[in-house]
This record gives C-alpha cells, structure tokens and sequence, in this order.
C-alpha cells in the first residue's frame, strides 16, 4: 500500500561558511519513546550531511492527522537577511540560518514536522520493516529533507497559479509554533530552479495567473538546478505535477513514476510504500540541497565535483560583467551559459571577462570542458 506524504510550503534554505557537520536538535511533542529513537536517527542522518555553525531545531509532534497522510511539514523561514544570495526570495530558517552564520529565529523552531500517530509505524532503525508497516526512519528522514528546503510556495486555486500565496487556513486545523510568514506573493529559492518545458521557469511567469497555474499541471515540471542537472545526465530532475493540483503534494517533490521504489533517488518522491526503506537522500535530492545554497559535510559520499569545486566567478549574483577562474582551463576555451531549460544562451573565451548584462534576470549554469561541469551564477535584477 503507497500512501501520500503532505507537505507545506514555506520559506526555504541557502549556504553555511564555516565547515562543521550539522547539530539537529529534536524535541518531540506527545512522541512515543521508542518512536523519538527512530526520528532522532533520521536527525542524525541530516546532521551528518549538512554543514551548520547554528543548530537546526526540529520540533516532533506525534499527531492524529488521519487517512493515508503519513507526515506533513512546516519550514519556517526567513528573506532579505544580511548575506542572503537572492533578495525577494524565502529559505528555510534553517539555510537562512546557515548563510548567516547566526540564528535569525531566537525562541523559534526551524520546522514543525507532524508524523502521523495512526499509522502502523516500524520503529528499528536496522531499515527492515515488515510487510504491512512504514518505515519511520524513512519518513522522518523525507519530512525533515522537506523542512531543510525541499519546498516551494506554489498554490493552485480555480486555474489561478501562485507562488508565495499559501496562508495557515490552507492547512487547518494544523498550526504552527511560529508565527506564519506574510509571504507577499514572493517565490522561495527552491521555485527559482523550477521550470516548465514548454514555457520555462516558473518565476517569469504572471504570478497569480493561468500560466503558473497549467505549468503546475501539465506534468512536465523540473527542477534545473545546474548540479541537479550534472548530476542527473545534463536533464532537470522531473518533478511530481500531476493534472489535479494537490496542495503539498504537487511541485514540491520528485515525480514518483521516474523516481519509482528501488531507485536511489526515491527517498523525496509523493508515496511512500509499507515494507519499503530508505535512508539516504540521494544524489540528486543531495544536488538538489547544493543548488539551493547548502554546503555538505566533508565525505558525504558523492561523486567527486572537482572541476565545479575549484571553480570561481565573481561578482556573483553579477549585473553585467562576470570574471571566471577555472584551472585547468586555457585561455580562449570555449565557455557556454545555459540559462534554466538548458538553452546555451551565450558564449565566451576563457581569459575575458563574460558580458551578461543582458540576459533576462535569472539563475544561470557557466559550462566549461568537454564533460558538461559547470557552476552557478544569478543574472542580478538591474
């Protein structure tokens, strides 16, 4: 049996600067105590991945939340903070948090994570549930991965998309334990990577408007981060957009027919099967984090990015001129920048700074090399 996990969507996450692996710090709320073992693994799983000098505070409620749901999470968040990469744009309080390299949130939770206290839960940690049962590991580990910054603030209400529209009365009679953001129709980072494949990214698009609204429907909805993208073949990652709009469902997980049970990418997908476990991101969930501005841990235990690493451009976000820095490179390599659905809108020679001042607004991939790697820059708004 494959049940749906529901998630909010609230503000979302950016970068950390001092290298420390991530302290997840979890109180729990009515939770069994052989339950709070499970979800303090999971806990530990993300901590072990992240990089943070701040804690990331979990708050667990053990809740009720009837029919098939398994899980839903609210991320709190944060925007326009000092260091913040992307003006107009919400993290997760836990990125916001990391980017600053201070707590932005004193008093407050980084997420509130309710588990479902109906459901025939497998508590172990071993990843062997039996027939029948849910691996709470697995499902802790999805609905944290959601309060990290796997979200976004899409709504679809009678054909009108939006982005930055989500009010608490959307999910009562759930609340928070902070104060729900006033999100002023303003997009989080994780929808700046989100684009259509006919019409491309979601945040040119009219918002409210029709538009947004069939690009949320039309099942061809991805997430073109540029290391999502290396990582996943030179493709955006599909994600799940289903004809019929399902408010924490839709646009704020990976598509579960291309992410099917058994691949390694499955962890972030809408359903989760009883007797199935995953306890690990992934590599594109773990791209995924990296595009919208998480360091990993050293050793996380992903394909080595040496080129992309040692990379460097600057200013970054960048209004006109950009300046490169790729060793290994010659001068007068060929340089491509491929905007959000893979178009290579403009070329350079390595060696001279790039013009960019006139490409539309947006986040934007800088190739080099025969093997596709690439690094991120964002074409500034003038």
């Amino acid at each position: 049996m494959r049940l749906r996990f529901l998630l909010p969507v609230l503000p979302l996450l950016a970068a950390p600067i001092v290298i420390r692996a991530a302290n997840v710090v979890v109180t729990h709320v009515g939770t069994p105590p052989a339950a709070q073992t499970a979800i303090d693994h999971a806990a530990g799983i993300w901590g072990g991945i992240l990089e943070s000098t701040v804690d990331i505070k979990v708050r667990v409620l053990w809740f009720p939340l009837g029919g098939t749901t398994l899980g839903i999470t609210f991320p709190n968040g944060r925007r326009d903070f000092a260091g913040a990469p992307l003006q107009q744009t919400w993290y997760a309080s836990a990125l916001a948090n990391s980017i600053a390299g201070t707590e932005l949130n004193p008093g407050e939770s980084d997420m509130d994570v309710y588990l479902n206290s109906g459901t025939n839960w497998y508590l172990g940690t071993d990843g062997q549930p039996a027939a029948g049962q849910h691996d709470l590991v697995t499902v802790a580990l999805h609905e944290m991965g959601h309060g990290l910054g796997f979200v976004g603030l899409s709504k679809k209400v009678a054909g009108q998309g939006s982005l930055g529209l989500l009010q608490m009365a959307d999910f009562a009679p759930l609340t928070t334990s902070f104060p729900w953001p006033q999100l002023d129709t303003l997009p989080g980072v994780f929808d700046v990577f989100l684009s259509d494949q006919q019409d491309g990214p979601l945040v040119m698009m009219p918002n409210p408007g029709t538009q947004l609204g069939d690009a949320m429907t039309g099942n061809q909805l991805h997430f073109n981060g540029p290391l999502v993208m290396a990582a996943n073949g030179g493709a955006g990652a599909r994600m799940y957009a289903p004809s019929t709009f399902a408010l924490g469902s839709s646009c704020v997980h990976f598509n579960e027919s291309t992410f099917p049970p058994g691949n390694p990418n499955e962890l972030m997908t809408p359903f989760s099967s009883t007797g199935d476990a995953n306890h690990w991101p992934g590599p594109l969930c773990l791209a995924l984090m990296q595009d919208i501005g998480w360091l990993l841990a050293p050793d996380v235990g992903l394909e080595e990015r040496s080129a992309a690493a040692a990379a460097h451009v600057w200013p970054n976000p960048v209004a006109d001129v950009l300046h490169v820095r790729l060793p290994g490179l010659r001068p007068g390599d060929v340089l491509r920048i491929v905007d959000g659905t893979g178009r290579t809108v403009g070329r350079g020679a390595y060696g001279d700074p790039l013009s960019v001042g006139e490409l539309a607004p947006g986040v934007y991939l800088l190739v080099f090399g025969t093997g596709g790697a690439g690094v991120r820059f964002i074409r500034a708004r003038s």
